[in-house]
């Protein structure tokens, strides 16, 4: 994983007040007034954040308000859109990339994301529109969070991964578990992982982390297609046990793994990456023998 650790970040911070102000539709182009809200997205009762709990569909939504101060309808509809695109960066900025790096430091300390970012911006789906009155009007906007195209991850992934052979996933450890249990995971023919991580108040990101109690990375985005990772994500997140099975993503046999506690990293207490005990943790390794789930991201967590 290519960390984004600059000595300068704070400074930039403090300083940049500036540069973090995107003026996302500084080049707006006249024929985006006329973008269609016919577009194939999730409607949710989200009106500004990021809703994580449709996988590779999950989206980021923004509302905005506009008046024209009466010069018409179509001066407050452009006043909304910049508004909403307002929302959306600022939501953008607060998305966590992994246990320690929001978006808003890769922002800060590239012209390429930023300019990424714009980009994003001006490409944003108008899921929903409406006037509230000759002077005022209301836009709803969207981003796909996934996607090789126009999506947040088309951003994120190449800053954190390399496109080089992912590292193999961890060796099982005999002493950890039972020949008789280790054959019967084998021959379970699991489907994907759940882990339960329900009331440990878990916070999404694009780059979780599961560990076992003795500190052992089994999952993590080094392991992982590059592709793979921008199409789809690592994990679907869901709000308890029943939603995870319904997701789909770990298919109709899962194995439900309780977490222990949800963690940050080495210098975070962001609770985004979950632990599990060391034999549960070789219990997923002995199932991913059978079917590389772990490689096909066929993983869920209830957060």
């Amino acid at each position: 994983m290519k960390f984004i650790r600059n000595k300068s970040l704070v400074l930039a911070a403090a300083l940049g007040a500036a540069a973090l102000t995107v003026n996302p539709v500084a080049q707006l182009p006249a024929a985006y007034g006329a973008t269609s809200v016919n577009v194939n997205v999730n409607q949710t009762n989200i009106s500004n954040g990021v809703d994580w709990l449709h996988g590779a569909d999950s989206l980021i939504y923004a509302e905005g308000r506009g008046r024209s101060g009466g010069k018409g309808v179509s001066m407050a509809r452009l006043a909304a859109i910049t508004d909403a695109q307002r929302h959306l960066l600022g939501t953008i900025k607060g998305v966590q990339i992994d246990s320690e790096t929001l978006m808003e430091d890769l922002i800060i300390e590239k012209d390429t994301v930023r300019a990424k970012i714009n980009g994003l911006l001006r490409g944003a789906q108008i899921v929903e529109e409406y006037p509230i009155d000759n002077d005022e009007y209301v836009v709803k906007m969207a981003v796909p969070l996934y996607g090789v195209n126009g999506s947040l991850a088309s951003v994120v992934v190449p800053e954190i991964m390399d496109r080089g052979t992912p590292a193999p996933f961890p060796t099982v450890s005999s002493s950890a578990i039972s020949q008789s249990e280790a054959q019967s995971i084998r021959s379970a023919h699991y489907t994907g992982v759940i882990v339960n991580a329900d009331g440990m108040e878990m916070s999404p990101t694009f780059s979780p982390v599961i560990y076992d109690t003795d500190g052992r990375a089994i999952y993590g985005v080094d392991n992982l297609q590059y592709d793979v990772v921008i199409e789809k994500g690592m994990v679907d997140y869901a709000d308890n046990l029943s939603g995870a099975r319904a997701d789909g993503r770990a298919g109709n046999n899962p194995l439900v793994i309780n977490a222990v506690e949800v963690r940050g990293g080495q210098n975070s207490v962001n609770k985004v990456n979950a632990v599990v005990s060391v034999e549960d943790a070789n219990k997923i390794l002995l199932a991913n023998e059978g079917n590389d789930m772990l490689d096909d991201t066929s993983v869920v967590f209830v957060k």
